[in-house]
């Protein structure tokens, strides 16, 4: 590794030497943003004791080659960082590259970054996740006409600024669709009217992990437990009326669920149905059970754990405390 330290290194798709290092072996160039890996080639092999000739000039030992950079595979670092779970791979290189401080952050060094940067959180909380999200989509809106946004956004992203969305759903809307639908992505999808956007999919897959790892203590399941609902009062909601009272409301999720806010009432149907509400409605009854809000948290704790193959997402050191979503979603997240 010695001779891999101290030789100069240059980026394999524009040369530009002294690229930043983003892992063990991986690089990032500061010019045109390529990722790659370097890899130094076996050691020679010694040459075999030389017969003296005198009538053979002596010519000097070969220097030592230098390492060779190897272009890693696309997207190969960004899939290895922690962050990749949270965000699209740009993002990733955004943060690592180009992201200013956060209030109160200062500068230093964590893996993946260069001395003098600001710290990156692995698990970032709900108020660092929302900053970043709303950065990166106002450096996006800036690149149409700003030259120098433009060059950032084409140093780190590899979609041409023409196919990204000029206005993608923000953050907290993308939270609170989540938040109402019981965490079902298909649902929120359809809520934030992006069926046929893949940045919309997108973005609710890596906003829903986040909820489902460094995010959970903002979710409505983390809330408070609420009293026990009067069982006459559950009895009366199945036969689910047509418009709900606030009161009736909190009765449904204290009963479904055991907290006094969480989904909206629509996205608790869309996800389960009216017979499932029903019937979950009579387990609870029978047998103070809740299947629904087991059905939710078992989806949540699969995501957690799909985000990097078998490996869950590292937890996060501070995670912002929030409220849960009213009953018919809001803006929380």
């Amino acid at each position: 590794m010695d001779r891999l330290r101290n030789s100069v290194m240059n980026c394999v798709q524009c040369g530009h030497p002294h690229p930043w290092r983003i892992g063990r072996a991986r690089y990032s160039c500061r010019s045109c943003g390529a990722v790659f890996r370097a890899a130094l080639p076996p050691p020679p092999a010694p040459d075999p004791p030389a017969t003296p000739d005198p009538g053979r000039e002596e010519r000097p030992p070969a220097p030592e080659s230098t390492p060779t950079p190897v272009p890693a595979p696309a997207g190969a670092a960004e899939s290895d960082d922690p962050l990749a779970a949270f965000m699209p791979a740009r993002m990733v290189r955004w943060v690592r590259q180009e992201a200013p401080p956060g209030p109160g952050q200062t500068s230093g060094q964590t893996s993946g970054q260069a001395t003098g940067q600001a710290i990156v959180p692995d698990a970032p909380d709900r108020a660092t996740l929302a900053r970043w999200y709303k950065d990166f989509d106002a450096l996006v809106a800036r690149a149409a006409t700003a030259a120098e946004a433009r060059a950032v956004l084409e140093r780190v992203s590899d979609v041409p600024l023409d196919r990204l969305p000029a206005k993608p759903p923000a953050f907290n809307k993308v939270c609170a669709a989540l938040h109402a639908t019981c965490y079902d992505p298909v649902l929120a999808v359809a809520r934030l009217g992006g069926q046929e956007s893949p940045y919309v999919t997108e973005r609710v897959a890596h906003l829903r992990r986040w909820l489902a790892t460094a995010g959970r203590s903002t979710t409505w399941l983390e809330a408070p437990p609420a009293p026990p609902p009067a069982p006459e009062a559950v009895e009366e909601l199945l036969t689910p009326p047509e418009t709900f009272t606030t009161e009736q409301v909190r009765t449904l999720f204290a009963a479904l669920f055991g907290v006094d806010k969480g989904p909206s009432v629509p996205g608790v149907r869309e996800r389960f149905g009216a017979d499932g509400v029903r019937e979950a409605l009579l387990a609870y009854l029978d047998a103070g059970a809740r299947p629904l809000r087991d059905a939710v948290a078992a989806d949540l704790a699969r995501a957690a754990t799909a985000v990097h193959g078998d490996a869950p997402v590292p937890a996060p050191t501070d995670v912002a405390a929030a409220r849960p979503p009213g009953a018919t979603g809001g803006e929380g997240g």
